[in-house]
């Protein structure tokens, strides 16, 4: 028995979410909805949705500006958005969860399934909101802090202090430069994607690197990290690493 909630000032955006929602979410029960900042938060208060479907730009302020006035998190959060390069960035980086406008019903059902599975396995997600209201105060996304979900806990690190990333089965190891270790249940592919703006480069279908750290690349066709770590390159990748590398160093 879920209760939704949409916030989104334009009618046709909330009719089509409603039926999205009735014919892809069958848990849900019960839609409210809202169509500024001032009514939203006076439907959450007596509403207490389960799943809110957030639009960022309002005439009254924005998606956020609702996230900033209320002091707990007992909801899930998927913002809709038409593309904006930096929220939508800081929403990645803080493992959130958001739709691009106009919302195709494939990738609705996806965030359907993406937020079943976290009621299962994430008990709270007030941490993550608060990083993420962190993330989007902030001026400089260099200074973004990245939320690693992990098999029991969820830990927030500094992009910079990343070394590398592994593939580990359906997993990513993360290296750090304190030499410490965190195994995440997001998959490679999705670090490489969030990552990449920040000089990650995917060396091989296992490995994701921070280009800041190499020391060198040799003829056999490894790189040598800062931390003596060696990464093979694989043959296809060569030519784009090398060429990464040079836009990177210079």
């Amino acid at each position: 028995m879920i209760k939704a909630m949409i916030v989104d000032d334009n009618s046709a955006s909330i009719e089509l979410l409603k039926w999205m929602i009735q014919k892809n979410f069958d848990a849900v029960t019960e839609i409210r909805t809202a169509i500024n900042v001032k009514d939203a938060l006076k439907v959450i208060a007596t509403y207490n949705p389960h799943v809110l479907f957030l639009d960022i730009q309002m005439p009254d302020g924005t998606g956020f500006d609702v996230l900033k006035s209320l002091e707990n998190y007992n909801f899930e959060v998927i913002f809709t958005t038409a593309f904006d390069s930096y929220a939508i960035q800081a929403i990645k980086l803080s493992a959130l969860d958001y739709l691009l406008k106009p919302i195709e019903e494939s990738e609705f059902i996806k965030a359907v399934e993406r937020f079943h599975f976290k009621m299962q396995h994430t008990p709270s997600n007030e941490n993550l909101y608060k990083n993420f209201m962190n993330n989007i105060a902030t001026t400089n996304e260099k200074d973004f802090k990245l939320a690693l979900p992990g098999v029991y806990d969820i830990q927030y690190v500094q992009i910079t202090s990343i070394i590398r990333i592994q593939a580990e089965s359906n997993y990513s190891r993360l290296y750090f430069e304190d030499e410490k270790t965190f195994l995440s249940s997001k998959t490679l592919k999705e670090y490489e994607t969030i990552l990449k703006k920040y000089n990650f480069i995917r060396v091989h279908k296992s490995h994701l690197i921070n280009a800041k750290f190499i020391l060198s690349y040799d003829k056999l066709g490894f790189i040598i990290l800062k931390d003596k770590s060696k990464i093979e390159v694989s043959r296809r990748k060569k030519e784009y690493v090398l060429n990464s590398m040079k836009v990177i160093i210079n």
